[in-house]
């Protein structure tokens, strides 16, 4: 189902799902400029969500570095704008990307519990 149309919860867990292996693959360049870079904008947001506030606002910072105003959706305007950064705005996205590595929030264990918490959503998960 596209982004656009999933319910919120489930927007949470993609956009979160995304980001996370995006920028373990390739860093915030990567994230941005790949199909799951559409979800970039509402990643603080998700991420807020499930109480992973550190990581929230180093994504708002990368976000930052590459402009201002909402990052785009459409692909073809996230390459323009990707291929047009500074050096330096590469490098303090390499500076953010170690931020994020050293995962300052639990970000499995903080989405599995939304996802328990959520089971309208996502159905009833089983602890073991």
């Amino acid at each position: 189902m596209e982004f656009s149309q999933q319910p919120d919860e489930q927007k949470v867990f993609s956009a979160i799902w995304a980001l996370e292996s995006e920028v373990n693959n390739g860093g915030f360049e990567q994230y941005f400029g790949n199909a799951s870079g559409e979800t970039a904008s509402f990643a603080p947001v998700a991420l807020q969500r499930i109480g992973a506030n550190q990581c929230a606002a180093i994504v708002s910072k990368a976000l930052a570095v590459v402009g201002p105003g909402p990052f785009p959706t459409a692909r073809d305007t996230r390459d323009d704008l990707m291929s047009s950064l500074s050096d330096d705005a590469c490098e303090e996205l390499s500076a953010l990307d170690s931020q994020f590595f050293a995962y300052p929030d639990d970000l499995t264990e903080l989405l599995f519990e939304f996802v328990r918490a959520n089971p309208q959503a996502f159905g009833p998960v089983a602890m073991t």
